[in-house]
């Protein structure tokens, strides 16, 4: 399977570099951008938003051409036990993409959004993407009741969804550390394989890091400092709901304590800065949902550091972390 790692993420990172600036030139036409606020927003310009749609083209075209040019990745993706999987998120993602891309355009309510990525959750729950248990440190394997099974898949994915989403707020903040991670968990797929988990069970997980891998560095040549389009809603929200899907393909599938533990590990910073804001915004009595200038970036902003400075901090954090994680993995 080297070359089909090879080819996924040179590919799409290919695609990616083409599909951008096609979609910024469309949303430009639509008029759909990032305008700037004295109270929040950093940029002083209008900013083309819909950065994720280019990442989806890129992404799912990226998909069908690897189904082309490898018969192997055709026949898993396709075979009887991974075909309603294949097609559900496939459904899923271009819900929750056309979600964030309608509220780029025309901001939906906060219980709006969440309701539909709560039936996103349920689509690929339906079609057989779910956490049926966890082999937790200290403890067998706990296998769940149904009822806990849906519940505990439906946070897992709307937390990996929201994270992204609300740290979103620099040029290649967001894009950055979705490299990484992705990056992150193909390498522990790689990990795992060695220590005889069977590989096939990994390949969909791999494949699919690889393309997020890919198609966000691309992305990232036109929104790193000074961004010239953004990610939005429809990217953010797509990426984070992703990168879920791709730890329950792969690591929470593995029987192994550290199923649990290291996409947590590699995602620390933004859920540590995710779960202050949601305490801090309940102490105020706003929406979880709704943004505010007090995140991590947003302090180290304020202490004088600029952009560039203050992604390039997170990028390391994000990447000691991750490389913490590695290691948790060879154990």
């Amino acid at each position: 399977m080297n070359w089909t790692y090879i080819t996924a993420f040179f590919l799409s990172l290919f695609i990616s570099l083409y599909s951008v600036p096609y979609v910024m030139g469309i949303a430009e036409k639509k008029r759909v951008y990032d305008r700037p606020d004295k109270k929040r927003k950093i940029h002083s310009t209008l900013i083309p938003l819909w950065g994720g749609i280019g990442i989806y083209v890129s992404f799912y075209l990226t998909l069908l051409l690897l189904f082309l040019l490898f018969p192997s990745v055709r026949e898993i993706f396709l075979s009887k036990n991974f075909r309603e999987k294949t097609f559900g998120i496939f459904l899923a993602s271009t819900l929750i993409l056309l979600t964030g891309a309608s509220d780029d355009r025309r901001p939906l309510q906060p219980t709006v959004k969440l309701l539909l990525q709560i039936i996103a959750t349920f689509i690929v729950i339906l079609y057989g993407i779910k956490v049926t248990g966890l082999n937790l440190p200290f403890f067998k394997y706990i296998h769940f009741p149904k009822l806990i099974m849906i519940i505990f898949t439906t946070l897992w994915l709307i937390g990996f969804t929201n994270v992204i989403n609300l740290v979103d707020g620099l040029d290649g903040l967001a894009g950055g550390i979705t490299v990484i991670a992705s990056i992150t968990f193909f390498l522990v797929n790689l990990i795992q394989a060695e220590h005889g988990v069977i590989q096939e069970q990994l390949i969909p997980s791999s494949i699919f890091s690889l393309l997020i891998a890919g198609s966000t560095l691309g992305f990232l040549y036109y929104n790193f400092y000074p961004a010239n389009i953004f990610l939005g809603d429809s990217g953010s929200l797509f990426l984070g709901f992703m990168l879920g899907i791709t730890t329950i393909l792969g690591m929470l599938k593995l029987v192994a304590s550290i199923a649990l533990i290291i996409p947590i590990i590699v995602v620390a910073l933004p859920i540590f800065d995710v779960i202050l804001a949601i305490i801090r915004r309940a102490k105020k009595g706003k929406s979880i949902m709704e943004a505010d200038s007090s995140h991590f970036h947003h302090i180290l902003l304020k202490l004088g550091w600029n952009q560039r400075e203050v992604v390039l901090l997170i990028y390391n954090i994000t990447l000691i972390l991750s490389i913490i994680a590695i290691l948790i993995a060879t154990l």
